[in-house]
């Protein structure tokens, strides 16, 4: 085969810094647009960015050329450096996250979910939440 192909789609979920809740209202869809920015620009393909303020979802392909590992660190890495510069000088994402396998079947039901964060979170948690994806991908 001549070229490279890969075709992965991943919801990937991470958090601020012991869930604090710096991405405010007012920055959360400059963010957004910003992290979407990274991976377009990593060779990912951003398909939905959103979250509250305290934690991320994004629906994207994968850069065929990094790691998941190494796309992930570039993704907090330059966001971080931006959310610094432009607002909070302090700010940090937490170390871990959350990267999960999307079948083409349900790209759909993971889009509306990361579109309707901010309801779902009336009665949830960011913890109970990520537990639930955890338990539901390690049935599978």
């Amino acid at each position: 085969m001549p070229a490279s192909y890969a075709h992965l789609t991943v919801h990937i979920v991470f958090s601020t810094h012991n869930h604090k809740t710096w991405l405010k209202p007012e920055i959360r869809d400059a963010m957004h647009a910003y992290l979407a920015g990274i991976i377009n620009r990593t060779g990912g393909k951003a398909i939905k960015v959103g979250g509250t303020q305290d934690h991320i979802h994004i629906l994207c392909l994968l850069p065929k050329n990094l790691s998941p590992g190494e796309f992930m660190a570039k993704i907090k890495a330059n966001s971080s450096k931006w959310i610094r510069e432009k607002h909070f000088p302090d700010f940090h994402w937490q170390d871990g996250y959350g990267l999960f396998s999307v079948s083409k079947s349900d790209l759909n039901k993971v889009k509306d979910y990361i579109e309707n964060q901010l309801e779902h979170h009336y009665n949830l948690s960011a913890w109970e939440e990520f537990d639930r994806l955890l338990a539901r991908h390690q049935e599978e």
